[in-house]
């Protein structure tokens, strides 16, 4: 899998940084569920699909400087994101690698024990693959923006487990050129909760 051959990438390169550089860096690998929202156009015929609490995968590869502010690029990857709008079951997927800006403030000490709050903000790339059935199927890359905040707490200089909520939302409204189904307009946006462990480096 591309997301899988991204993060091993991402990790190499965490690894190579010299000790200055990556201080304050930490990668963090994540299991979350996405929800809410709407899928943009959505065939006229069928019913809006909006149970779309479906498994998400991936990881945020980041560094903090000065402690306070900081950067990072969150990478994700959910298998039948869409669900298909006669039967409801699942199919395509949705994968973003979205860079963010950090405000994460240290409550304690940055080494050992400690708890981060933090606020992100970003653009990047939302990717949607989707099936309709047989009639069709597209791919499309979106300019998307992102909110959201969560909390790091490290039980160690280099462990910890982090958990956060955002929201994502593509800049433009759909055009996806379907022009031979009745499509409505619409935009593309749903929130996504996660957690999981974080390596402090």
């Amino acid at each position: 899998m591309r997301i899988g051959r991204i993060l091993v990438l991402c990790g190499l390169i965490v690894a190579v940084l010299p000790d200055s550089a990556r201080a304050d860096g930490y990668f963090a690998p994540f299991v979350g569920a996405n929800f809410g929202g709407a899928l943009g156009r959505s065939l006229d015929l069928a019913i809006r699909d909006r149970d779309r609490d479906r498994v998400a995968v991936g990881a945020t590869l980041g560094v903090m400087g000065g402690g306070v502010f900081g950067v990072e690029l969150d990478m994700s990857y959910t298998n039948n994101f869409f669900p298909d709008p006669v039967s409801g079951d699942g199919g395509g997927n949705l994968v973003t690698f979205v860079p963010a800006l950090v405000l994460g403030i240290p409550l304690g000490v940055q080494r050992g024990f400690g708890v981060r709050p933090f606020a992100i903000a970003g653009a990047g790339l939302v990717r949607r693959n989707f099936d309709v059935g047989s009639l069709t199927s597209f791919s499309q890359n979106d300019l998307a923006y992102t909110l959201g905040g969560g909390v790091m707490c490290f039980f160690a200089d280099h462990f910890g487990i982090r958990g956060d909520v955002r929201y994502v939302r593509n800049f433009s409204v759909d055009d996806l050129g379907l022009t031979d189904i009745d499509f409505e307009r619409g935009t593309f946006d749903f929130s996504r909760a996660s957690a999981g462990v974080v390596f402090r480096f």
